[in-house]
């Protein structure tokens, strides 16, 4: 039996994600633990307690809570917290020495400061699991969290030790009265906080990499060596031939599976082409005897779940992760693992543009495309006339922002069409000169450009007239060119390689650079630029003003400005022809310049 998931949408409603209240008289520690959380949460900051009380509702799910706080303590707002009923879990943060007054507040962990980013997320993630136990399973964690907390110091200095005896009976009561529940929601907490050390590892065994092939070793071998895993490997999957090879393994005998159990494919292509995480509960045996031939028993369950390895909309392969038992951990954490997959892709992409950027030789696909899911070929195909794509940037929120001539068509009628098109989130008229107008467009999706840049190639050419069009790409020498073909044209099926060819990459040195920019710079503007960069004008404040650099050069402010506007777009423009980026061509440049 097997579960499928879907991936967490990108923009979820707000009521939907975890609000936490962090409540600390220090600023600098309250805003620090904002910034820790602020990626997962929806984080309230409160400099004290009277202010916890004006923020504290119904809606909080989570508070770390200072007790040494002037006016309004964090003990009295705990106890105000419990008169109004709030469901919410409390930890309280602390630099005061717990104590057994401890034990009678009602508080469900306790942290002693100094703190680490590692304590607070983990605090809360487990926190906020416990939420949904049983209230007496949940207190059994409370009063463990408090058993725990108190045994850290020595008995003797404790105010009342008898009151620690105490505590330990009613843990041990609890613990047998719900021994097989506890046991559950222990075995459920062991495997957060598992999967939340394996994401961290592999995180770290990422930036550590600098290559494909380095970082899905790393992640393998990260999770064979995480003890609630039994291995890991990652699947390629050929779509053309509908054939799954491994790139990667660790504790698996990956070649032997691919080979030999057929289900294996079918599930390697419903992950890759669906973009969906899979947890099969029980694998069969002859899954089983495959992936481990050395074991001589077969009467334990082995689950796994499987990941698509992500980079935007680009697929570069399905994670499988094994372990002993029943699936309930891998169904209750698939969001962790999404993050798992994203976290690799991430990683993959920035190593492959890298080894793009400063290769020697690339790879270079052209393509005909004719594919009317594309933003280009719907619009020409719609309006008539030509779309050249001049340059391209992607952005921080994963649109990618593109500079594009227009032929043979009304500016304003084609401005007014991509404005309302879904894919454009923002367009504007750059420049227009003559017949060809220069337009600036942020993209998302519904564009094979992005689908291009999501894998980390360099788009070249991107041309279409009337709806018909061509692309050419360049990608790094060992990139997995069937990876961004089946991407491609899983999405845009109407597009198909027509040429593949090696190219030469010129490195240029740091002396080319300087004298391919020295050939572009007039006398007078190697002179700006020098006399405002040595008289701190790019500085801030400004070690000069534009006056006083321009008196220096026996020249007016506004010919000053003139030179110098022109100079750094020579630079600008000369940096980046060795980026990728046209930076809008001669079309978005000023039509004047002054020697």
């Amino acid at each position: 039996m097997s579960t499928k998931r879907s991936p967490s949408p990108e923009s979820e409603d707000q009521s939907a994600t975890p609000v936490v209240l962090v409540v600390d008289d220090d600023e600098d520690l309250a805003d620090t633990c904002e910034y820790w959380l602020r990626d997962d949460y929806d984080v309230r900051v409160a400099y004290g307690g009277r202010e916890a009380l004006d923020a504290v509702d119904e809606t909080v799910d989570v508070v770390l809570l200072d007790r040494r706080m002037p006016t309004v303590s964090g003990d009295d707002v705990l106890q105000s917290l419990e008169e109004r009923e709030l469901d919410c879990r409390i930890a309280m943060m602390t630099a005061v020495e717990p104590d057994t007054d401890i034990v009678d507040m009602r508080f469900d962990d306790y942290l002693v400061k100094p703190v680490t980013k590692t304590d607070v997320r983990e605090t809360v993630e487990e926190l906020l699991v416990r939420s949904n136990f049983e209230d007496e399973v949940q207190r059994f964690f409370a009063l463990e969290s408090t058993e725990t907390v108190l045994e850290s110091r020595d008995t003797d200095e404790l105010r009342d030790p008898e009151t620690l005896e105490s505590l330990r009976a009613n843990v041990e009561s609890l613990r047998s009265e719900r021994a097989d529940e506890i046991e559950l929601r222990q075995r459920q907490l062991d495997h957060l906080h598992h999967v939340n050390d394996l994401l961290r590892e592999v995180d770290r065994a990422i930036v550590d990499a600098t290559t494909r092939e380095e970082i899905e070793e790393a992640v393998c071998l990260s999770v064979a060596d995480e003890g609630s895993y039994r291995g890991a490997w990652i699947a390629r999957y050929n779509r053309a031939m509908d054939g799954v090879s491994p790139r990667a393994a660790a504790g698996v005998d990956a070649a032997r599976l691919s080979d030999r159990v057929e289900t294996v494919r079918p599930l390697v292509r419903d992950v890759v082409e669906s973009k969906t995480v899979r947890v099969v509960e029980r694998i069969t045996d002859e899954h089983r005897e495959a992936a481990f031939p050395s074991e001589s028993t077969l009467e334990d369950p082995v689950s796994v779940i499987v990941v698509p390895v992500l980079y935007r909309e680009t697929t570069y392969g399905a994670l499988f992760v094994y372990a002993d038992g029943p699936s309930e951990f891998f169904e209750e954490h698939v969001e962790v693992f999404e993050q798992l997959g994203r976290s690799i892709g991430n990683g993959i992409n920035a190593a492959e543009s890298k080894r793009l950027l400063y290769g020697d030789t690339a790879v270079e696909l052209e393509f005909e495309h004719a594919d009317d899911g594309d933003l280009f070929v719907e619009l020409t195909r719609q309006l008539g006339g030509t779309l050249t794509l001049k340059g391209f940037a992607p952005e921080s929120n994963d649109s990618v922002a593109c500079y594009v001539t227009a032929e043979g068509v009304e500016s304003e009628s084609l401005l007014e069409e991509a404005t309302k098109h879904p894919a454009v989130e923002r367009a504007r008229i750059v420049t227009q000169n003559g017949s060809e107008t220069l337009f600036e467009w942020e993209i998302t999706d519904s564009a094979v450009l992005v689908t291009f840049v999501g894998f980390g190639a360099d788009v070249n050419t991107l041309s279409v007239t009337d709806g018909q069009g061509t692309v050419v790409a360049t990608v790094a020498p060992d990139a997995d060119l069937r990876a961004l073909i089946d991407s491609v044209q899983q999405s845009f099926p109407e597009i198909s390689v027509v040429a593949k060819r090696e190219v030469e990459r010129s490195v240029q040195s740091t002396d080319a650079f300087r004298h391919e920019l020295e050939n572009k710079l007039t006398d007078r503007q190697r002179d700006v630029l020098e006399t405002a960069f040595v008289s701190g004008y790019f500085e801030w404040p400004r070690g000069s003003t534009a006056e006083e650099v321009a008196t220096s050069l026996n020249i007016s402010a506004p010919t000053f400005h003139e030179h110098l506007r022109s100079g750094e777009r020579k630079l600008i423009e000369t940096f980046f022809d060795q980026t990728g980026l046209d930076a809008g061509d001669d079309a978005a440049r000023s039509q004047t310049e002054s020697d």
